[in-house]
């Protein structure tokens, strides 16, 4: 930094000697002379950046040029901050037109925004190599101090992308035939984790929304060639939650020819299955994701989030697995990605509406099932929306047939008293709202949580039973009204 300080100040006199009339040409030979090559570089940069400003000579030339002569530095560290410092002083000088704009203002040997790309992404690639190359330095006992040092320096590598993303000329279709595919070659080529995971996650944090919605199926099968160890769930969730937040915005919002859930949810499934090392509970967080991302963008299309949990429900049943405990990773995530739909919707009758949110159930452990189904009645309490079928009181009492009665896998040992008598109380709340559209459909529901509560044991029918009783004696009174209504008629 000390050292960029002083060259700004020699930048600024030799910018004064060329208005006294110096020629920059002379200087920018002059400084090749230089005997040791650090230096020597840094006042070519210098030197450069001045000939740039005098416009004695093509701006594409001398870039290319520059860029070129700082392979001569080959020494890690020093490269790195010589090429950032080209970057640095460059910055403003970097051609931003296209052809036909610069053919018109007659500046076509002056270069394009292909040249400035072209440019970047060049200093790009040696600057991650070298970066990549600091790993390998030193002694073995010192690795984990070489990567702390890389995480430190990895801002260098990354300004080139932001320097990319800055560029006026780079629209959509520039961005999909010249930039990415050049970010892509060096990130996947370099197979290191570190680098990989930081520059993928650097290209989702610094170009904009627009241009990662029309390149999503390029950006998902790079993330399936990457090395093995990068932690690719969190690439994908934060490119998802930054779309998610896109189509929430004013401003934003994803054009109808997209199909973003369909895109991202093939490719999640494709990048999972080449993929065969992935953690399951890094499977779900996907699906955690996919269901924000259904649930932000398309509110409405509940076979969306349905598609989400069915994918879910086959992994599991491939992998065999079943009664997990609370404590599981995999049984965390799960019991994340079914919370999501209940708080999101904040009615009862939609989740019957997911024919796989149900038997995702069955793979949690008594304990497990019993705190999701606390969730579920909680949340239709809280949101006293009516139940008003009988298929639809069946079907909520089946699916929290963990607080309605005895389980096959509880703990032999009873539950906690006073907790027993909440969750117990809370079921006796959930009752008065099963309320049909007419006596005859109440009759019929206060029939069927009649059977359902009944096999839950005389410990439980004490909580349940009252509020069923006063509901049958408020359904008689409607049938009472009813038979005055019909003999007043029939008078």
């Amino acid at each position: 930094m000390a050292i960029s300080d002083e060259l700004r100040h020699l930048e600024l006199f030799l910018v004064d000697e060329f208005q006294k009339g110096r020629r920059v040409a002379d200087l920018y030979e002059l400084v090749q002379y230089a005997g040791n090559i650090v230096p020597r570089l840094y006042l070519l940069i210098t030197v450069g950046a001045v000939y740039i400003k005098a416009k004695e000579a093509s701006r594409r030339d001398i870039l290319k040029d520059l860029v070129e002569m700082c392979r001569g530095v080959q020494h890690p560290l020093r490269g790195l901050f010589l090429r950032n410092y080209l970057l640095q002083s460059t910055r403003n000088m970097l051609p931003d037109t296209g052809e036909e704009e610069a053919v018109a203002e007659s500046e076509h040997d002056d270069g394009t925004v292909k040249d400035s790309i072209s440019f970047v992404l060049l200093n790009f690639a040696e600057m991650n190599k070298l970066w990549v190359r600091i790993q390998h330095q030193g002694h073995t006992r010192d690795r984990e101090k070489r990567e702390r040092e890389r995480q430190e320096l990895r801002i260098l590598v990354g300004t080139n992308l932001v320097r990319l993303s800055q560029l006026d000329g780079v629209n959509v279709d520039t961005y999909r035939k010249n930039v990415l595919p050049g970010v892509f070659e060096q990130t996947v080529s370099c197979r290191d984790p570190i680098a990989q995971e930081y520059l993928m996650e650097c290209v989702i944090q610094v170009f904009p929304d627009e241009f990662h919605l029309r390149t999503l199926s390029s950006f998902l099968h790079a993330c399936a060639d990457l090395h093995e160890r990068v932690n690719i769930k969190n690439i994908i969730i934060s490119l998802i939650d930054r779309l998610a937040l896109f189509a929430n915005r004013e401003d934003g919002g994803i054009p109808s020819e997209i199909r973003l859930f369909d895109v991202m949810s093939e490719q999640v499934s494709s990048v999972v299955q080449t993929r065969n090392d992935m953690p399951t509970e890094d499977i779900v967080s996907l699906q955690v994701s996919l269901i924000n991302l259904a649930l932000k963008c398309y509110p409405d299309r509940v076979d969306y989030v349905d598609k989400v949990l069915q994918y879910t429900s086959e992994i599991f049943s491939k992998l065999n697995l079943s009664h997990m405990d609370k404590n599981n990773a995999v049984s965390k995530e799960l019991m994340r990605l079914l919370k999501i739909p209940v708080d999101s919707y904040n009615n009862i009758i939609t989740l019957l509406q997911l024919e796989y949110f149900a038997p995702l159930f069955e793979y949690f452990d008594y304990t497990s099932r019993k705190e999701m189904s606390l969730y579920v009645v909680t949340n239709a309490v809280e949101s006293a929306l009516e139940i008003p079928t009988q298929e639809q009181v069946d079907a909520v009492l089946k699916l929290v047939s963990t607080l309605v009665c005895d389980q096959e896998d509880q703990p032999s040992e009873p539950d906690d008293p006073e907790d027993f008598a909440e969750e117990q109380s809370l079921m006796g709340k959930f009752v008065t709202l099963l309320k049909g559209e007419n006596p005859d459909q109440q009759y019929l529901i206060l029939n069927t949580a009649r059977k359902h509560f009944g096999s839950g044991g005389e410990k439980r029918i004490k909580y349940t039973l009252p509020p069923i009783a006063f509901s049958a004696f408020q359904l008689v009174y409607q049938y009472r009204d009813v038979r005055e209504e019909v003999t007043v008629l029939s008078c």
